[in-house]
């Protein structure tokens, strides 16, 4: 009896757990649509399945029976959440329209062109250089804005004096001489354009560099048949601001730069730029001939601000340059004729200048003016040639809108 039962338990099936029911899908296809145009590469999620839109705006996801939430984004629209209750066995088709993102963006004001007039709004082709790189480019040669210019599309830096590292800045090839290297509009740096100009100018205060590529000369005269290149100052923020740049390099080159601003007051700000420079002759060749010229170089620019927050401003602006430089064959060395050749340029220059606008009803009075004086004492060998150049500039305008322009 005993054994007839445990037979029959041991016959009986075993019993195990119920089938779990399988969870079906439904398509839902999203079109996703901007002003009734098809918005493509727009991503497309509900929680962990996700989707790209195709050329027309849509996107198929595969989701479960249940409440979800359709949420879609791109760079340039805002991103927007919808729910969505999706049902067994059911395909559905959702619209979901998105609006443009406002984006800020930063409005970049040129003053190249003798107006103050944003960039987008300028029929001259201006190319700006913005802060960020001026002070990428501060950071490798703190002393000139030659690897500034030089690396930017169209222009080129190249070598005049060998032997005591002039340089002179061509635009779309043509020369130097044609090139017009102002500040602020304002040809402090003297007329001779093919000098030594991109080498005595620290990047230090530059807010932006604004270069106009091509013939100028209607704006500037005739050394700006091949370009321009504005060199815009830094304005003093609302906080003060105090900045110290030390720099070393391989070569015995040595610069300190200070500069200093401040916003003293609601209508007057100031600006300080005071740099120091000094570079010892390297011959990297060993060929007796000084491959980087050695200099000594001091400078100072303050600079006055005030604007009245009616249109009103003005620009007051005064330098001091003085520096020694000298090249060619070493001490103890000769060239290949024998003979020792030593050459030196002596530079002293001050400047001023001023740039004010002011509103006159409906019109717009704007004047600047600058006055440069610079001397050089140039020895060659045993030669010496000593020059004085002069340089005076002032202009005044009245501008204004006679109507609408298509």
């Amino acid at each position: 009896m005993c054994l007839a039962m445990c037979c029959s338990f041991l016959a009986m099936p075993a019993a195990g757990p119920a089938p779990l029911q399988a969870q079906t899908t439904s398509s839902v296809t999203v079109r996703v649509v901007l002003d009734a145009r098809p918005v493509e590469a727009a991503q497309v999620s509900a929680g962990e399945v996700g989707d790209v839109t195709d050329a027309a705006g849509q996107a198929v996801l595969r989701l479960n029976a249940g409440r979800h939430v359709l949420r879609v984004q791109k760079l340039g629209i805002e991103t927007t959440e919808q729910p969505l209750t999706v049902r067994e066995g059911a395909d559905t088709l959702v619209v979901v329209d998105v609006h443009e993102a406002a984006v800020e963006h930063e409005s970049i004001v040129i003053s190249s062109t003798r107006a103050d007039r944003r960039i987008e709004d300028e029929p001259i082709r201006v190319e700006v250089v913005g802060r960020e790189e001026v002070e990428e480019k501060l950071l490798m040669t703190p002393g000139d804005i030659a690897m500034l210019l030089n690396e930017t599309a169209g222009l080129r830096v190249q070598p005049t004096a060998p032997s005591l590292g002039g340089a002179s800045v061509r635009i779309q090839g043509l020369s130097g001489r044609y090139t017009q290297i102002l500040s602020d509009g304002l040809p402090l740096f003297g007329a001779q354009t093919g000098a030594l100009g991109p080498l005595q100018i620290p990047p230090m205060d530059l807010g932006q560099v604004e270069v106009i590529k091509g013939v100028a000369s209607a704006l500037y005269g005739a050394s700006a048949l091949g370009g321009v290149v504005n060199l815009i100052s830094r304005r003093p923020g609302q906080e003060a601001e105090r900045e110290l740049l030390l720099n070393q390099s391989t070569l015995g080159g040595s610069d300190a730069i200070l500069w200093s601003s401040e916003q003293f007051s609601q209508a007057w700000g100031y600006s300080l730029l005071a740099s120091g420079h000094r570079q010892s002759a390297a011959d990297v060749d060993d060929d007796g001939w000084a491959d980087v010229p050695s200099f000594r170089r001091g400078l100072i620019r303050p600079r006055l601000f005030w604007g009245n927050g009616r249109g009103a401003n003005l620009l007051l602006t005064m330098g001091g340059m003085l520096e020694e430089r000298e090249g060619g064959t070493i001490d103890g060395r000769t060239t290949p004729a024998g003979t020792a050749h030593r050459e030196t340029l002596g530079t002293r220059r001050g400047d001023a200048g001023f740039v004010g606008r002011v509103l006159l009803g409906p019109r717009l009075l704007s004047i600047r003016g600058s006055g440069t004086l610079q001397r050089h004492d140039h020895r060659f060998g045993d030669a010496t040639e000593r020059d004085l150049h002069a340089t005076a500039f002032t202009e005044a305008a009245v501008s204004s809108t006679a109507g609408g322009h298509i």
